[in-house]
């Protein structure tokens, strides 16, 4: 069966998003190399290479920030929300969706410098 491998996430700055994804979000670059062609190709995530994470994709079309058409690109599971969103307010990101819900099932909405809205939400137990 197949199994996510990496998201695009259009930017305008690769390396102000690799700033952004690595200290608001806890992050690693997982990889960063130009190709022959000149296409630089930049991977993060919170994971090892092998798991799922976000292609930064530098990009100066008018879908930076709106490649989803203003819905969520993707959803994080949290350990600590609470963490995560003091982190994003440490870069000037504050949410425009909550935080709200009930415990455990807390989420928030937040946009990355570009527009693109990520959901963070309260990672379920282990075995769901």
């Amino acid at each position: 069966m197949p199994r996510i491998g990496r998201t695009t996430v259009l930017v305008s700055d690769q390396d102000a998003a690799i700033d952004f994804y690595t200290r608001a979000l806890g992050f690693r670059v997982l990889f960063d190399a130009t190709l022959e062609t000149g296409f630089r190709s930049v991977h993060v995530g919170p994971g090892a290479v092998g798991d799922a994470g976000l292609w930064l994709v530098a990009s100066s079309s008018d879908r930076v920030g709106a490649q989803t058409g203003g819905e969520p690109l993707l959803v994080l599971y949290s350990e600590d929300l609470d963490a995560d969103l003091a982190r994003l307010a440490d870069v000037g990101v504050q949410p425009h969706v909550g935080p709200a819900g009930a415990p455990g099932g807390r989420y928030a909405h937040v946009r990355d410098p570009w527009g693109t809205e990520l959901v963070l939400v309260d990672a379920p137990p282990p075995g769901l």
